[in-house]
């Protein structure tokens, strides 16, 4: 589907084009946003009020501008309104739930043994207990550079701080996941 066309009057569009376009949509931000909201439900409402700021903004973009990354923007910036208006959200926040490398998904199984396979699996579960238990804002910084392989610039615009705070709670960030994973790791094992 082409996201060009958000930045048409969507109203007079065919409803059946209207309805590809939403799944569209959909289909392009869902996984960004169950990462950070780590709850269905709560993406979905999101993904509704996105699409809706969507339809109404996009005819304001600039020709030329790159509508996928203006779209997961919009989402992800609607999905940390929520965060910050709703704080009892925070909580339920995971970075980790999804599998965001996609090698592993189609991975051969019998490539590599079960002792492999096995503690691949325990040593994944022992990391996503581990960044559960990080605050929300070293979540959050993880998630941005990490998964959704942001910059620091670009992170720094999104959360509102300077380049210098980002590197220090990212370097913070890491050292606690770092910690509670190898205290996790070692128990586990």
């Amino acid at each position: 589907m082409d996201f060009q066309l958000f930045r048409s009057n969507i109203h007079r569009l065919d409803v059946e084009i209207q309805r590809r376009l939403f799944f569209s949509f959909r289909e392009l931000v869902y996984r960004d946003l169950f990462i950070i909201l780590n709850d269905h439900a709560l993406a979905e409402d999101v993904i509704q009020e996105s699409f809706m700021k969507a339809v109404r903004s996009g005819p304001k973009t600039r020709d030329g501008s790159n509508m996928k990354a203006w779209l997961r923007l919009l989402c992800r910036n609607t999905a940390y309104d929520l965060l910050r208006k709703n704080k009892k959200y925070r909580q339920i926040c995971g970075v980790g739930l999804v599998n965001t490398d996609e090698e592993d998904n189609f991975a051969d199984p019998h490539s590599e043994g079960v002792e492999q396979l096995v503690e691949r699996h325990i040593r994944n579960e022992t990391l996503i207990e581990a960044l559960r238990e990080l605050k929300y804002e070293y979540r959050i910084v993880i998630y941005l550079h990490y998964i959704m392989d942001l910059s620091y610039a670009e992170i720094g615009k999104e959360l509102d701080v300077t380049e210098q705070v980002l590197t220090q709670r990212l370097a913070r960030a890491r050292k606690k996941l770092a910690g509670y994973f190898s205290e996790k790791w070692g128990d586990a094992r």
